[in-house]
């Protein structure tokens, strides 16, 4: 695959170190794939068009809580897989032409204009969305009435404490304050926000999990490992555009994808429903999870 050209490991870096988590030199350099002397470059860049990058002990990451950093976060909202897909777009203009240098400005002018962000919202988006982005203005918690949860298959209340947005404003991260854990909510679940005046009691623990080339949050601690058709490749490239990264030929007409994941139910469904075109070669607990699935059937 072609090496990532400037802009898209500047994006993937923002994305990097606006996780929540703090990260070394090191495991930003393996991450991208750059020297040192190319990190220290990236580093001030960020720094000079308005992200907090902070340092402490070594390691690296950017203060989504201070409001300049917020406002370019929140309003584009890119998740890595559109970072991926924006990057590739921008790069392909010439960069001798000067478009795409104006177009990559304008990604930062949206810095300091918050009247963006609000008539972005009045034209596109719910009252839910603007109490939950007040509340995480103002560190406070809410309310999700009637929340409709997929994985415990209930419909009740959740006071949470919202402290970030995913998705173009669709998902949330917030901290629920009954189960004592971050968790992820859809917007299109939640019934009614109602606004409550307690603050933030755990703002020490939120923290956002990554997600994976199957759009699945969590900690990418499993794996997979196949190998696929050119059929197989095609559609995984159209549903799930991030794989294309993960994918190498080992032959003619074959790919292998081996890339760790959140959980195995993504890729589950899509081995499943193409079980004549792929090959499982791992690891040994997905081919469980497998041969569960399929006893079910």
């Amino acid at each position: 695959m072609e090496a990532y050209t400037k802009t898209h490991r500047v994006l993937r870096l923002i994305l990097y170190l606006s996780t929540g988590y703090h990260r070394t030199k090191d495991e930003c350099t393996g991450f991208l794939g750059i020297k040192d002397t190319a990190f220290y470059n990236y580093c001030n860049l960020l720094r000079d068009v308005g992200f907090e990058l902070k340092q402490k002990e070594g390691r690296y990451w950017i203060d989504s809580s201070v409001p300049d950093s917020k406002v370019l976060l929140n309003i584009l909202h890119f998740s890595e897989e559109e970072m991926y897909l924006l990057s590739r777009s921008i790069d392909i203009l010439d960069e001798g032409t000067g478009i795409s240098f104006g177009l990559k400005n304008k990604l930062v002018s949206f810095l300091n204009h918050d009247e963006v962000i609000d008539d972005y919202l009045a034209k596109h988006k719910s009252e839910k969305v603007r109490l939950i982005r007040k509340a995480i203005n103002d560190k406070t918690r809410v309310l999700l009435v009637n929340y409709s949860s997929g994985n415990s298959e209930s419909v009740r209340n959740r006071l949470v404490e919202p402290f970030e947005f995913k998705d173009d404003f669709k998902l949330i991260w917030a901290f629920d304050v009954d189960l004592k854990k971050n968790r992820q909510f859809k917007v299109s679940r939640i019934e009614e926000v109602v606004e409550t005046t307690f603050g933030w009691e755990y703002g020490y623990s939120h923290r956002s999990k990554p997600i994976d080339i199957f759009r699945n949050t969590g900690e990418l601690n499993k794996e997979i490992d196949l190998t696929l058709n050119i059929k197989a490749r095609n559609l995984l490239i159209e549903e799930y555009p991030m794989a294309e990264k993960y994918l190498d030929k080992i032959r003619e007409n074959r790919f292998r994808l081996k890339v760790s994941v959140a959980k195995y139910e993504g890729p589950g469904r899509f081995v499943l429903g193409l079980a004549d075109c792929i090959e499982v070669r791992g690891d040994k607990c997905f081919v469980e999870f497998l041969c569960s699935k399929r006893k079910k059937f």
